[in-house]
């Protein structure tokens, strides 16, 4: 039997300081604040790419009090496809993202690793035609 059908719609990083965390996901990748909860247990913003809402959204959320954030090995990076690597990981780095892996040619694609500025591992790449 197949499954029932799904879309995937979000991803959620937790984060310890919720404004800078937005801050860094809106001028270094030009996301925006779609919508969001402020509750007495945690908040949250949600995000988009303007013109491209159809995407999953990013979801970033503070825990109300501060919790341990810690990002452990458990988890991989949150990809994006990029035209233009070279002027995408330079624009991150100059917003405050970490180089983990400068752009490299793997193949056929080009891949680069940052990390932002709350730990958050991003993945670039460019597909060579």
């Amino acid at each position: 039997m197949a499954p029932p059908a799904a879309r995937l719609a979000f991803f959620k990083l937790n984060v310890a300081d919720l404004t800078e965390a937005r801050a860094f996901w809106e001028r270094a990748f030009g996301f925006a604040l779609v919508g969001g909860y402020d509750l007495p247990e945690f908040a949250e913003d949600i995000m988009a790419i303007p013109g491209d809402e159809s995407a999953p959204q990013l979801m970033l959320v503070q825990s109300k009090p501060a919790t341990d954030v810690t990002v452990g090995p458990g988890h991989g990076p949150i990809g994006f496809v990029c035209p233009d690597i070279a002027a995408s990981f330079a624009h991150a780095v100059a917003e405050g993202a970490e180089t983990l892996m400068e752009p490299t040619d793997v193949g056929g694609v080009i891949v680069a690793m940052l990390a932002s500025p709350q730990g958050h591992q991003i993945e670039l790449v460019q597909i060579l035609a």
